[in-house]
């Protein structure tokens, strides 16, 4: 190209490219800017942390994934002790490749974690703040 057709390319600061991640964030939550902002800001008045948009949807990820029951009863199991895909697959009536590709997403976004004992990867509970949600989730609905 020659240089008159060429646009001077003005460099990205941090700020454009963090506010460029908040309107790609906000894009894929379905929010318009101001309600990216808005909820970052809620969340972050009723958490009492400073709180991105990626934080947000990072917690609704979270939520997505527990609200499939098929992956809430994996958590259940994981709940109670550590266990086997295989034993996993068995207790809940799934194919051990469906129970793998959810004990997947499960684990990337550290709602389990999988550990190696000699020959097999056992599953359980990142840390108590799941087990905390998922309990009272259930005493939320079965609280009268």
């Amino acid at each position: 190209m020659s240089e008159s057709k060429t646009k001077p390319r003005t460099p990205v600061t941090e700020i454009d490219a963090d506010d460029c991640q908040e309107c790609d964030t906000a894009a894929r939550l379905g929010l318009s800017s101001e309600q990216g902002e808005a909820v970052t800001r809620d969340a972050s008045r009723v958490v009492g942390a400073q709180l991105s948009l990626p934080d947000v949807e990072a917690a609704a990820k979270i939520f997505a994934l527990l609200g499939d029951a098929g992956r809430l009863q994996l958590v259940l199991r994981c709940m109670e002790k550590p266990q086997t895909v295989s034993e996993l697959a068995e207790a809940t009536n799934m194919s051990q490749s469906l129970c793998s590709h959810h004990l997947r997403h499960l684990r990337d976004q550290r709602i389990l974690a999988s550990e190696r004992r000699g020959r097999h990867i056992l599953y359980q509970i990142d840390d108590d703040h799941i087990s905390r949600v998922v309990r009272d989730t259930f005493a939320h609905v079965t609280h009268d």
